[in-house]
């Protein structure tokens, strides 16, 4: 009897444990059969090889890369460097088909203009190259960035105040967020005042007068008949009286002396 007892526990901790693996591979089922959800970025990307460029792309240590921000507000159809080595800005490094959208970024490649080592009398301090940029928005009005710092930022931001563009960005030199604004709109007050007024042009201008070049009307020469003039004859009488000594009848003289055949001869 206690074999027969001892064999029927012994099967029913079988049908337990049997139980138990059965329970435990439903729940490992159920765990995995559920579907991940998993957060989806809605931001566009940011890399260098998805976004349009300023310029064409180049490789090397003398070439600039910087990542711009158009925060103008407007769309850009023209973008150039100048150096102040040069006299005119060079081409436009943007297609004029494809705008700089506002808002929209992009990554600048300027390879700089190649110039020969300048230096101050005997030190060996170079030359600092400086740089112009020069932007054309769609409505053609344009705006000057001066003295872009190139060496100092990987990205910058361009932005508008009034007619003033000025790039704000974190220099590399001190680590500080920095702004242009300021020495934009002092350099744009500085252009002001040097340049003539519309009034003062008006005024200079009438000191001067260009001269006009006339061509004398040609006249038919007029012929005019000569008048003759009789000519007089104007006696004039003499103005002194015969004396006693000559008389104008006999030519003799008051002693009795007679001309005769031009000689003199007394009676």
């Amino acid at each position: 009897m206690k074999k027969i007892l001892g064999t029927m526990a012994f099967i029913a901790a079988l049908v337990l444990a049997g139980c138990g693996k059965v329970t435990t591979a439903a729940n490992n089922t159920q765990t995995t059969t559920q579907p991940a959800t998993k957060a989806v970025a809605t931001e566009p990307t940011t890399s260098e090889d998805k976004m349009k460029l300023i310029g064409d792309k180049a490789t090397g240590d003398s070439v600039y890369i910087i990542v711009i921000d158009n925060k103008t507000g407007k769309d850009i159809k023209g973008f150039t460097v100048k150096a102040d080595t040069e006299e005119e800005y060079p081409a436009n490094m943007i297609d004029e088909a494809d705008l700089y959208a506002k808002n929209e970024r992009r990554t600048l490649y300027y390879v700089p203009v190649k110039t020969s080592d300048v230096t101050y009398g005997d030190t060996d301090e170079i030359a600092t190259q400086e740089y112009t940029v020069k932007i054309t928005f769609s409505d053609n009005k344009e705006a000057e960035l001066h003295q872009f710092p190139f060496g100092d930022l990987d990205h910058a931001e361009i932005l508008m105040d009034k007619d003033v563009a000025y790039i704000e960005y974190t220099s590399k030199l001190t680590d500080k967020k920095t702004s242009t604004k300021e020495a934009e709109k002092m350099i744009a007050e500085t252009a002001k005042t040097e340049e003539p007024t519309e009034a003062a042009s008006e005024i200079d201008n009438s000191y001067y007068e260009e001269p006009v070049y006339t061509q004398p009307a040609y006249q038919e020469p007029v012929y005019t008949e000569p008048v003759y003039v009789e000519p007089t004859t104007v006696y004039i009488a003499p103005t002194e009286a015969p004396t006693e000594a000559q008389d104008p009848n006999g030519g003799c003289v008051g002693n009795g002396g007679c001309l005769n055949g031009g000689g003199l001869f007394n009676e």
